[in-house]
């Protein structure tokens, strides 16, 4: 007897794997065709990232129904049930994350910031990036306490913490004080928009570009390659420098110490020449100003406007790298020297010091 019961239970069992691999297959192959139209008036993605989590929440659908009409035992079929119920609450969390994915690659396609004027889609990438991640957390847990809630004894387990939940809510928040920062700080960042992606910050002294928002933390790419880790809360709690926030552009500064006798006209006109026939100049501003002296030279500033931050930084080479030549070329004089008064023996007794200035090479000018 028990062993034509085995033997029932077991052609059950097989029959039900048959309609399962069935009834995923054709799940599968109708999201081939799904996906063909998806990429046909949907640029930008091919739907197949829907496919794996369809056919798994089919089969397991398929399970659900037909293990009650293959013939199991009242066992046999509790276990399948169940087991088809974990399955299909698996594959509802699976394909609501796989779906925010396809809307991401969407969004990719549509808003690349591989463009000049990048601002509106790396607000765009940026807010949809952080609430995904938030959405993709809260959807695990989800899942994850759906399925334990299908026991029986973690049920128990869950209505026995109800009744202590003074004291259990206290430890919970508690341990789960950090995890609630991160969480309410992406969302603080998604809303506010304080970085976006590809931004330029600088972060604990260090130049770079956003590279990647994720769940605790942010990358930026330090101008050298390297990368700067930097908690997601610090942009909440701490201050940074972000030369994008608003606009790109950025006005570059070169300052130079040159001596008093320089002739600053000629050294405007010359800039105007340097600054105008440079490509990485947007045509907006650019001056040429003393904004200091002291008493040994004077500090001679350049401004120029640029596109963005990378055009100013290689402007302002270009400007340096020019006008050192140039001062070097045409006006020798013009660049930092050592003035000092040397007093002679002679001189000194009498009272009379020499006021013969020393010239660049320490000889004393005539």
């Amino acid at each position: 007897m028990a062993w034509e019961t085995l033997q029932n239970e077991s052609g059950a069992l097989a029959l039900l794997a048959v309609a399962v691999a069935v009834a995923g297959a054709l799940a599968w192959g109708v999201m081939v065709g799904v996906g063909v139209l998806i990429r046909r008036h949907i640029p930008g993605t091919t739907g197949r990232r829907l496919r794996r989590p369809v056919a798994f929440g089919v089969a397991a659908a398929a399970m659900f129904l037909v293990s009650p009409l293959v013939g199991l035992g009242e066992s046999a079929l509790a276990y399948a049930h169940h087991a088809a119920s974990v399955l299909v609450i698996i594959a509802i969390g699976w394909l609501l994350i796989a779906v925010t994915k396809l809307l991401q690659d969407v969004i990719e396609h549509h808003y690349p910031v591989n463009i000049r004027d990048n601002r509106r889609a790396r607000s765009v990438q940026t807010r949809f990036r952080v609430l995904r991640r938030v959405w993709i957390v809260l959807v695990l847990f989800g899942t994850t306490g759906a399925v334990c809630f299908t026991f029986p004894s973690i049920r128990t387990l869950g209505a026995g913490l109800l009744a202590s939940a003074g004291v259990a809510g206290l430890v919970i928040g508690i341990a789960a004080r950090p995890f609630v920062e991160t969480l309410l700080a992406s969302i603080q960042i998604a809303l506010t928009e304080p970085i976006r992606l590809d931004d330029v910050v600088i972060v604990e002294g260090e130049w770079g570009r956003v590279e990647e928002i994720r769940a605790t933390y942010v990358a930026v790419r330090i101008w050298d390659d390297r990368r700067l880790i930097v908690p997601l809360t610090y942009f909440i709690q701490q201050p940074f420098q972000n030369w994008t926030r608003t606009t790109a552009d950025i006005t570059g500064a070169v300052t130079l110490k040159v001596d008093f006798h320089t002739p600053v006209g000629a050294v405007r006109e010359e800039v105007g020449r340097i600054v105008e026939g440079c490509e990485h100049w947007d045509r907006r501003f650019w001056n040429v100003q003393i904004t200091d002296a002291d008493d040994r030279a004077m500090t001679l500033r350049v401004l120029a406007t640029a596109a963005d931050a990378s055009a100013a930084w290689d402007l302002r080479c270009h400007v340096r790298e020019r006008l050192v030549a140039y001062l070097q070329r045409e006006h020798p004089g013009a660049l930092p020297r050592l003035r000092a008064v040397v007093t002679g023996e002679d001189d000194a007794a009498d009272g009379e010091p020499d006021t013969r200035a020393a010239g660049p090479d320490g000889a004393a000018e005539t």
